[in-house]
């Protein structure tokens, strides 16, 4: 609905901003896809309840940029959030949507920009690897070796694992007794275009890791490292549960 007369009043005084914090000029507004509504929800628990509304606006150098606001009578209130990583303001429309290879359909969303998770995948691949050349405690590292190969991005507070799944990515370290989370990698991302008015499709694949061709070879060679530092017998045992 883009006609300037069908705006209601309530809607017209909302301020709508670019992430320059610039104001924007209202170009349509629809009410909110039950289907994007459901995957928000997991993130911005006030769009449980109640209608809403997805309101497109352009600043003043013609970029776009999709707004949510819940309705309350003649009233609207944006909905909004923060950048995990740089704190930057967020639409539900700007955050990233994750699924896990466990539920594939089953889609959530993680407050955190599309720019902020570019620079975040090049340092998780090294922390994954350095979590098995120095782990907490032994518990840790048989899991994680049983896990193999972390490829895909991951993060347990920005994607994190959802109860029905917790226990296979949870340890309790031998000593303390408290309970450690193991990277859970993601199977896909996706994040709203909204000069598409559809999804875009986002590589999960961390910086500096190996390809789905070279994953099985680069995973046997880093075990062989392994074995040389902790003895094959050891590794061996680690690697059947003992």
């Amino acid at each position: 609905m883009s006609d300037a007369a069908l705006v209601p009043e309530g809607m017209r005084r909302l301020q709508l901003k670019s992430v320059d914090d610039e104001d924007m000029t209202l170009v349509s507004h629809r009410a909110l896809e039950e289907s994007r509504r459901k995957v928000m929800v997991s993130s911005f628990p006030q769009l449980s309840e109640g209608s809403a509304v997805a309101i497109v606006a352009r600043s003043p150098n013609g970029d776009l940029r999709e707004f949510v606001a819940t309705t309350k009578g003649d009233g609207y209130d944006l909905v909004t959030g923060s950048c995990q990583i740089t704190f930057e303001d967020l639409t539900p429309s700007d955050c990233i949507e994750y699924c896990f290879p466990e539920a594939p359909s089953d889609w959530h969303m993680a407050q955190v920009s599309r720019e902020a998770l570019e620079t975040y995948r090049g340092m998780k691949f090294e922390a994954w690897k350095q979590m098995l050349q120095k782990p907490t405690c032994e518990a840790q590292f048989r899991r994680m070796l049983q896990l193999g190969c972390v490829s895909e991005l991951y993060d347990p507070q920005l994607f994190p694992t959802p109860k029905a799944f917790q226990a296979q990515y949870q340890v309790t370290d031998d000593r303390t007794g408290k309970l450690i989370s193991l990277p859970h990698p993601v199977k896909e991302l996706r994040v709203w275009s909204c000069s598409k008015q559809s999804y875009e499709v986002i590589d999960t694949k961390l910086t500096g890791a190996p390809s789905q061709a070279e994953k099985d070879a680069w995973w046997k060679s880093f075990v062989d490292t392994l074995r040389g530092e902790h003895g094959d017998e050891y590794i061996s045992g680690l690697l059947s549960g003992k």
